[in-house]
């Protein structure tokens, strides 16, 4: 056997070679990028709870920080986010407004319930008087591809989509929502906002193990195809 390579099989391995070690490379560097940034939020969920200004300009600044604000819940608007588990159950997370001492409303995750206590969700440790939460900012979300579609006429939900929960309640929302963290009280709902996952994964080793290992296929196809038998 010998090495006798083809004009047209050289021409696409030399094309696609660089494209698919730079694309393993880019993953790396994305790596690099993602665990910095789960390291920072990591620092932010962790830190000392800061009371939360009035009016954030920048909400970018302030996701994933440990906060501390005051209030009273506007139980007469409760939220219903489904597609949630907690502790092996099947259930939602209720959201409610908060209206702040300074008048301004905001969206607070009070946490999980089981799905199976039925359409009295919102009554579960009804706060009607002055209340302290302890929580971590979460951003606004956009609705994803793969999530089913929010119905507001139902109250049912599957993305923290502010503007539209704007709509839906009559009332002008902060852009961020707080998710509470657990007080230790027993019942429902179940706090989350300290030990739920951000939704931020780093998979990008796997993915520049898949580039590089296509790089390394497409090299030993090419010299597979480039041998002949002797005449």
């Amino acid at each position: 056997m010998r090495f006798r390579p083809r004009l047209w099989p050289t021409v696409i391995a030399l094309a696609m070679l660089p494209i698919l070690i730079g694309l393993g490379s880019w993953q790396l560097h994305r790596r690099v990028w993602k665990t910095e940034l789960l390291a920072t939020i990591a620092a932010r969920m962790n830190g000392e709870a800061a009371p939360l200004p009035a009016s954030i300009d920048d909400p970018q600044a302030w996701a994933f920080r440990s906060v501390r604000l005051s209030g009273r819940f506007d139980s007469d608007h409760p939220l219903q986010l489904y597609g949630r588990t907690y502790d092996g159950k099947a259930g939602i997370h209720l959201l409610t407004p908060l209206i702040r001492d300074n008048g301004v409303a905001i969206l607070v995750d009070r946490g999980f319930v089981p799905i199976e206590q039925g359409n009295a969700l919102a009554q579960y440790r009804r706060e009607d008087g002055p209340v302290q939460i302890d929580g971590v900012v979460r951003l606004s979300e956009s609705p994803g591809w793969f999530l089913p579609a929010s119905k507001p006429g139902d109250n049912i939900w599957y993305a923290v989509d502010i503007p539209a929960m704007e709509v839906a309640t009559g009332l002008k929302l902060m852009p961020f929502y707080i998710a509470a963290r657990p007080t230790g009280a027993a019942g429902w709902p179940a706090a989350t906002g300290g030990t739920e996952g951000t939704g931020i994964r780093n998979e990008h080793l796997n993915y520049a193990i898949f580039w590089y290992s296509m790089a390394g296929v497409l090299i030993v196809i090419y010299v597979l195809s480039s041998r002949s038998r002797r005449s």
